[in-house]
């Protein structure tokens, strides 16, 4: 028999294991009332853990935009047609400032995500403009769209959609330890937000003029995000800052109101432009009579306009 063989034998000679000793009573009552779960994972300790630190997110919340109140002060149409009939004329305004935002226009100009609303002189309808047209814009699938109160003197945007007292574009301009985000507040209308003017400030011309400015406006436009930032400014001829805040602008719309607006005060402000800008003219307060072509009326009117003296 070999030697592997004889420690076989031997093996099932031997007696079977005893087990294990009962646990004495005094044992039993010092283990733990509880015992403790095996041990979890690393990866499932640090993700429980990364759950416990990160407090919940509570979703944000949108400021009301009151359209009875923009109907009442006339910041929107008072009717259905009229709506209609608006939202048809914004298509036609926006289209080619889309095309110039997306870098598809016939040319390309820099900053083409700014647009600043305007008119040469006070009354003429640019803040209307200005609410609707962004608006407008705010539909766009592809786009999200910030409307700022450009206007300082008159904030008519803050006051009208309830934002006195919020941090806003003059605050983060004169204050460089506020971060511009502090200033946007989003409304209930999908994609659109909007920027107080903030509180008045005596040097209003040369904190647009500053470098801060340029590095808010970027802020402002999310820099490389798809956003548009429209501006309603105040009249070209009626203030410094409204000239300056234009030689941020990659677009200028300025409003024209039919019948009221003088030609020379017209040339005034076109002259007050870049030629490296795409300026746009509306035609605001037409009463063309219905199925008139108003678009032949508007463009004929309009031209007439850039070729006077």
């Amino acid at each position: 028999m070999s030697i592997v063989e004889k420690a076989v034998e031997k093996l099932k000679t031997l007696p079977a294991e005893p087990p294990a000793p009962a646990q004495p009573p005094a044992a039993r009552e010092a283990e733990p009332a509880h015992a403790a779960p095996p041990a979890a994972p690393t990866v499932e300790r640090l993700q429980a853990r990364t759950r416990e630190a990160e407090p919940p997110v509570a979703p944000a919340s949108s400021w009301h935009l009151d359209t009875v109140a923009l109907r009442r002060v006339g910041l929107l149409p008072a009717d259905r047609e009229v709506e209609r009939r608006l939202a048809d004329e914004l298509r036609a305004v926006k289209r080619p400032l889309l095309a110039n935002a997306m870098g598809k226009g016939a040319e390309t100009f820099t900053h083409g995500k700014r647009i600043m609303v305007t008119s040469a002189e006070a009354g003429e309808g640019k803040t209307f403009t200005a609410v609707n047209l962004a608006m407008s814009l705010a539909r766009e699938a592809d786009f999200e769209v910030l409307l700022v109160d450009g206007d300082v003197p008159k904030s008519d945007i803050t006051h009208v959609f309830g934002l006195d007292g919020k941090p806003g574009l003059m605050d983060v301009l004169a204050d460089e330890r506020r971060s511009p985000g502090e200033a946007i507040v989003r409304t209930d209308v999908p994609n659109l937000l909007v920027v107080p003017a903030g509180e008045q400030h005596p040097l209003a011309a040369e904190l647009f003029r500053s470098r801060r400015m340029e590095h808010v406006l970027d802020e402002l436009g999310g820099r490389n995000r798809r956003r548009l930032v429209v501006f309603d400014s105040s009249p070209l001829l009626a203030t410094a800052e409204s000239q300056v805040l234009a030689s941020h602008m990659g677009q200028v719309v300025l409003v024209v109101a039919a019948g009221v607006t003088r030609r020379q005060a017209v040339n005034s402000a076109l002259h007050r432009l870049s030629e490296l800008q795409y300026v746009g003219l509306v035609l605001n307060k037409s009463r063309v009579p219905s199925g008139e072509n108003y678009y032949n009326r508007h463009s004929q009117y309009l031209k007439a306009l850039k070729g006077g003296s």
